[in-house]
């Protein structure tokens, strides 16, 4: 089944159903139907692909289904949208001013302890409670580990994100050399590549089906021949009678965990799944030139101890050990872009595609963040999906102000294309700013793409990302080899 990530970022790959398996959340849920809850007479609706499937209206401990008039668990509610396969019905099902019913509930928790005098919060990075660092310059709460603080600090404290923001705004004043070319305050040299709000294309119109028969249409109650399932690496859409039909699977109930739809996406998993844990990877000689003719160019040099190293991270499974990076990740993309704005809630995406969350309208728990280290530092980031053999998106890159132009990114970008070669991915897609083209085409060899082509990746891949504002490129994955550097 395709997995849908819940808002937590702490568990193990084996708990892959979090809303299912997480005792926490089923107490959280509950609070939905008590007393101050949600009140009866609210009107829900189920969401699957940005579209209202199913609405209803919250009465009880339940919800009155819109297609037959009863009361049912939000289970059946889910059930009865032809969404079975999901099993997390609280990540799915909306009021109707755009929260989820599990947002709903961790809302719910906070104000009862800020009714309780509870100074804390839940922490932006693992969505748990507990002993918080608040920071002073934004609403945000962190766990220590999270933060990757050792101690409590005294005095006021400001989380990386507000840093990155403080570092921004003053990096024109503290850098002669900018100031002397006349660079704009609040301008990086890089603006009218990396900054600006994008918004989520609503492309839903595009969306096809099972991708054997092309219907749209599927079972809404029990498991039959219409049942729709998805697979867990390219993100296909499949009826389960089609694929008896077509001798790739013979399933007589919803497997429990993953599903993998052939050869290829399994084997694509379980390497991307080695990675993981295989941890950071440092990086051959062959990949640290364009680094040491950067650092040349700015009359840097090379340090003899510098250690460049590139990690491939999931941030649905985070540890601790992961979370300061991914945090590192969310502060750079933050750092280079205002907002990834979703369309229907109006919420900002980035948080989500890094720790692997799903939204109304979207869902990232197939992303990747691709991280190039400098001295265990965080320099460039990368978030990176793969859709199976057939083509792998690139929808957001950052490289931290202070270390723009020092061949970083084209560095992390020759780790990715070599790994998405490893892998026999055939192309390569990506969103640009149209003033970006040039940069992507010129410097690593994409073209635009042509319509019908991006027709064809939405029918086949809804999930595939795209800003209004952008045009999509593309680009075959070049044939390279890839050499084992860990150490």
């Amino acid at each position: 089944m395709f997995p849908v990530t819940s808002t937590s970022t702490c568990l193990s790959s084996e708990n892959k159903s979090q809303w299912k398996i997480a005792k926490k959340y089923q107490r959280l849920h509950k609070l939905i139907f008590e007393e101050n809850g949600l009140p009866d007479g609210a009107k829900v609706a189920y969401y699957a692909r940005g579209q209202k499937l199913l609405v209803g209206i919250k009465r009880g401990s339940g919800i009155v289904c819109g297609c037959c008039n009863t009361l049912v668990s939000p289970s059946q509610f889910e059930v009865h949208a032809g969404w079975a396969s999901r099993r997390k019905p609280y990540a799915y099902i909306y009021t109707s001013d755009g929260m989820s019913l599990h947002e709903l509930a961790m809302f719910i928790l906070k104000e009862r302890k800020y009714t309780a005098k509870y100074n804390d919060d839940l922490c932006v990075v693992c969505w748990d409670g507990g002993n918080l660092l608040l920071c002073d310059g934004c609403p945000r709460s962190f766990h220590k580990e999270c933060a990757s603080v050792s101690s409590v600090p005294r005095g006021n404290w400001y989380c990386q994100i507000c840093q990155n923001m403080f570092q921004r705004e003053s990096f024109v004043a503290d850098n002669v050399h900018a100031v002397a070319a006349e660079r704009v305050e609040g301008v990086g040299p890089i603006e009218q590549i990396a900054r600006c709000i994008r918004i989520v294309k609503d492309t839903d119109a595009e969306m096809g089906g099972c991708v054997l028969c092309g219907g749209s249409d599927f079972s809404r109650s029990g498991f039959g021949p219409r049942t729709i399932i998805f697979c867990d690496q390219c993100e296909k859409e499949y009826h389960v009678g089609c694929l008896r039909d077509h001798k790739m699977a013979f399933l007589k109930e919803l497997p429990e965990g993953i599903w993998i739809c052939c050869d290829d996406c399994t084997r694509i998993h379980s390497i991307l799944e080695n990675i993981l844990v295989r941890g950071a990877e440092r990086l051959p000689e062959s990949l640290l030139d364009v680094i040491k003719v950067k650092q040349e160019e700015i009359l840097l040099g090379l340090p003899n101890e510098i250690d460049v190293r590139w990690r491939l991270l999931n941030g649905k499974i985070a540890s601790s050990e992961t979370r300061p990076f991914l945090l590192q990740a969310v502060s750079m993309f933050h750092e280079c872009f205002d907002a990834i704005i979703d369309p229907v809630s109006g919420s900002d995406l980035i948080p989500a595609m890094v720790y692997g969350r799903s939204v109304q309208t979207q869902d990232f728990g197939g992303f990747y963040c691709a991280l190039l280290m400098v001295n265990s530092c965080v320099v460039s980031a990368a978030m990176l999906r793969v859709f199976g053999r057939d083509v792998a998106e690139l929808p957001l890159v950052a490289t931290c102000y202070k270390n723009r132009g020092k061949g970083y990114f084209q560095t992390l970008f020759s780790c990715i294309e070599r790994l998405l070669a490893f892998l026999n991915v055939k192309n390569f897609v990506l969103p640009a700013a149209e003033e970006a083209i040039s940069i992507w085409t010129d410097k690593f060899g994409f073209s635009l793409m042509k319509p019908e082509q991006l027709s064809n990746y939405r029918k086949t891949f809804g999930q595939m990302m795209a800003f209004k504002g952008t045009i999509m490129l593309e680009k075959p994955v070049p044939s390279c080899r890839i050499v084992n550097t860990r150490s």
